[in-house]
C-alpha cells in the first residue's frame, strides 16, 4: 500500500502539476492583452514574442497572441494582387522576410504566413506554411482559374490535431489601395504613411479569429468559403 501510495503522490506531482496550474484564457483576454503591446516591444521579433506569449502556458494561447498580434497589426497589401476577374501577383513581387515586414507592416498572403511561422518558432511552436487555393466556395471556376486563386496559411501540432491558422483572412486592415484604381505611386503614399504612423503608435485594427484553428469543412458552410490545400 505504501508503495501506491508514494506512486499516486509522484504521479500527482511530477505528471499533473504542470498541466493542473495551466490557466485557461479566453479569446478576450489574449485579444486584450495584445492590444496592451508596447510600442518599443515591437520593434523586433525577439522582444516582441516575448511579450506576446510571457502570460501564456500552453502553445495554443501563445500561438493565438501571436495571430492576434499579426492579424491586428499587419495590413495586406491590395495593390500587389489585381482581385478582378483574374487575379494575380503583379510587379514580379518575391515577398519579405519577417524583419522587413515588421518594419512595413504591409504584406501579402505569403508574408503574412512566414511571419507567422517565424514568430512561432522563436516562442518554441514548430509551425508550417500550408500551401494552397482560397476561393468563393459559391462560384465554380476551372482548373485553370483556381491556379488564380494561389494562397498561403499556417497549421501546428497541438494535442494530437493540427490547428489551421490564416492570419491574412483574419485581418481587416488593409492599404486602402487597389491596383485597379491607383497608381503606384499612390501606393508607396499609403505605405509611408502606415510606417509613419508606426513610429508614434501601434496601429491597431479590429480582426476577425474565426481563421484561427478553423475547419475547412466548416469554413464552406459558415463562410461560404473554401480553403484547398495543394
Amino acid at each position: 500500500m505504501r508503495i501506491v501510495f508514494y506512486c499516486f503522490i509522484f504521479f500527482n506531482l511530477f505528471i499533473l502539476t504542470p498541466y493542473s496550474y495551466a490557466k485557461n484564457y479566453s479569446t478576450q483576454q489574449i485579444e486584450r492583452y495584445v492590444n496592451k503591446t508596447p510600442r518599443n516591444a515591437e520593434n523586433n521579433l525577439n522582444s516582441l514574442v516575448a511579450f506576446l506569449i510571457k502570460p501564456f502556458d500552453t502553445d495554443f494561447d501563445k500561438a493565438k497572441a501571436i495571430a492576434f498580434w499579426i492579424a491586428s497589426r499587419i495590413s495586406y497589401d491590395e495593390y500587389l494582387y489585381n482581385n478582378g476577374s483574374t487575379t494575380r501577383l503583379i510587379n514580379n513581387y518575391n515577398g519579405q522576410s519577417s524583419h522587413e515586414l515588421l518594419k512595413s507592416r504591409a504584406g501579402i498572403c505569403g508574408d503574412f504566413a512566414l511571419l507567422f511561422k517565424d514568430m512561432c518558432k522563436k516562442a518554441g511552436i514548430n509551425a508550417t506554411i500550408v500551401h494552397g487555393y482560397a476561393y468563393p466556395h459559391t462560384k465554380r471556376i476551372t482548373l485553370k482559374e483556381k491556379r488564380n486563386y494561389g494562397h498561403a496559411w499556417n497549421s501546428f501540432r497541438y494535442n494530437g490535431r493540427n490547428i489551421y491558422v490564416d492570419t491574412t483572412f483574419m485581418a481587416n486592415g488593409t492599404t486602402g489601395v487597389s491596383s485597379k484604381y491607383v497608381s503606384n505611386y499612390t501606393r508607396k503614399r499609403a505605405l509611408n504613411q502606415i510606417k509613419r504612423d508606426n513610429k508614434y503608435r501601434s496601429n491597431i485594427s479590429e480582426f476577425d479569429d474565426y481563421y484561427f484553428n478553423f475547419d475547412y469543412k466548416k469554413e464552406i458552410k459558415d463562410k461560404k468559403y473554401r480553403h484547398e490545400e495543394r
